[in-house]
């Protein structure tokens, strides 16, 4: 049996998220970074469940082609993931299509509320959108290209 699902993505393109996971430099530093990282990230999820007013319970990492994954489970409905390398990714999975277009709007919030600069928060906010299953999804071979055209720039 086949279930259709609603997802939400947002794909950090100007690299402003406050947890988003970037390049490092010596030892010291990258075990400070992934502490404040995975504090910011969790920081960030708490606005969110404000937001959203609806609880998320974390469910653990992974690592799947190179790509970093937290997982969050939705109390209604739904799960979250959120790819934390550059460019950082957002995608809520929903049953249905009022779910994901609350999920929206208080990501959108969220965004608003975290990302400091302005601008680059009024484009993130831009850049949530609400999908249907049958419509182009976020690959990891989209994903790649999108990580090799960051490294000419």
């Amino acid at each position: 049996m086949k279930s259709k699902h609603v997802y939400v993505t947002l794909i950090d393109l100007p690299e402003a998220l406050p947890f988003e996971q970037k390049k490092q430099g010596i030892k010291i530093e990258k075990i400070f970074e992934a502490k404040n990282q995975d504090e910011e990230l969790f920081n960030f999820v708490k606005v969110l469940e404000k937001n959203l007013n609806e609880e998320l319970s974390y469910i653990g990492e992974d690592l799947i082609n190179e790509k970093f994954y937290k997982r969050f489970l939705f109390s209604k409905n739904g799960f979250l993931e959120i790819m934390y390398q550059a460019p950082a990714a957002i995608i809520a999975h929903f049953i249905d299509e009022k779910s994901a277009k609350k999920f929206a709007s208080a990501l959108k919030k969220t965004v608003k509320q975290t990302v400091k600069d302005g601008k680059l928060s009024e484009i993130l906010q831009n850049l949530v959108e609400i999908k249907k299953e049958s419509e182009d999804q976020l690959t990891y071979e989209k994903w790649s290209k999108i990580t090799k055209i960051r490294k000419m720039v």
